[in-house]
């Protein structure tokens, strides 16, 4: 099946489907591109949570250097200046994003965007720059690649087959989409008892896994905004308004503390339609955010994005696309099946 999927996939770009999505699309849409890490998720020895790797280095290099020539890539400045005051934005505008500020996108991604001269932008998990562990994500994923065990009753899914890893892989995607639906407190409970029942001890916390504040500076200081992205990265839906109020505000005021910049953009953790709602909107606008970024399938028109700042579409990348599907991605395809969908923002 998966064969079968890349030879569709390559035979839409041979047939020109790429050119035609741009014509569909035309010049007055608005792509932000979501990347998560730039490492290489298939070296044997990779312990974390292989589909929040976005490209390997290479492939992110070609992916750029695609981009820089088809579309004419903005800063955040410039697309705050049109959603706050109107400013016209170029033809087929782009903004690059990557989020929770993994050390990779420092290392592999910020030398290949400077080197372009392309301006983008990272959102952080503030909480990793003093606590440096991986997130619970990464940490489960962690328990099940190191786990002796071949099978394992785990929390909220039960038994699992971890016999091999393509079984692990499985077994890991089931039980994150599980850990998603639960409150936050319930969903970091049973992450430790992942670890306890695997007779795994907990990762640590060297390398380094995230970014460091004098990192994040000189990004700033190269045209790679630093935004918030939470604190600790809860589902803002699966904690209490109060909570995401201060997710929002102190990681926002992390930022601001530490580098020359008006934290003004934010990335929702999971960015599904259900990740956020009004209630959300009403403590971005009263801590002064200005854009807010999900995973909905972008691209979106121009004017939908003037009209929703606060649920503004991306297109979300994996480690696992060919060129041709990150072509077709970025052009449009995946949007076109995805209704637009949108809360109140009012």
């Amino acid at each position: 099946m998966a064969k079968r999927s890349q030879l569709a996939i390559s035979a839409l770009a041979r047939l020109g489907v790429p050119r035609l999505l741009d014509s569909f699309w035309g010049k007055r849409r608005l792509t932000v591109l979501a990347y998560h890490r730039i490492t290489d998720a298939t070296a044997p020895d990779f312990p974390h949570y292989r589909p929040n790797v976005s490209a390997t280095p290479e492939m992110f290099a070609r992916q750029m250097a695609w981009v820089a020539k088809r579309f004419n890539v903005i800063s955040l400045s410039v697309l705050h200046a049109y959603l706050t005051k109107g400013r016209p934005l170029p033809p087929r505008p782009m903004l690059i994003t990557f989020d929770d500020g993994y050390l990779d996108n420092y290392a592999n991604a910020f030398p290949i965007l400077k080197q372009l001269h392309l301006p983008a932008v990272i959102f952080l998990m503030t909480s990793r720059m003093s606590y440096p562990a991986p997130p619970w994500w990464d940490e489960c994923a962690f328990y099940l690649n190191q786990t002796a065990y071949t099978q394992a009753e785990l929390p909220l899914i039960g038994i699992q087959d971890l016999s091999t890893l393509e079984a692990r892989r499985v077994a890991t995607d089931h039980l994150l989409r599980a850990l998603k639906t639960v409150p936050e407190a319930e969903k970091l409970e049973a992450v430790s008892r992942v670890g306890e029942l695997l007779e795994v001890p907990a990762p640590s916390d060297t390398p380094p896994l995230f970014v460091n504040w004098d990192q994040v500076r000189e990004m700033v200081a190269n045209e790679v905004a630093c935004m918030p992205h939470t604190v600790n990265h809860p589902i803002l839906t699966r904690v209490s308004a109060e909570e995401a109020y201060r997710e929002l505000a102190e990681s926002k005021a992390h930022i601001e503390a530490q580098t020359d910049q008006q934290a003004n953009a934010f990335a929702y953790p999971n960015g599904t339609h259900a990740d956020y709602n009004t209630a959300t909107f009403r403590a971005l606008r009263d801590l002064g955010y200005l854009s807010a970024y999900t995973l909905t399938p972008g691209p979106m028109r121009i004017r939908d994005a003037a009209r929703h700042p606060l649920q503004i579409r991306r297109v979300f990348l994996l480690y696992k696309d060919s060129f041709d599907l990150f072509m077709l991605k970025v052009m449009g395809l995946p949007a076109l099946a995805a209704r637009a969908r949108y809360h109140s923002e009012n």
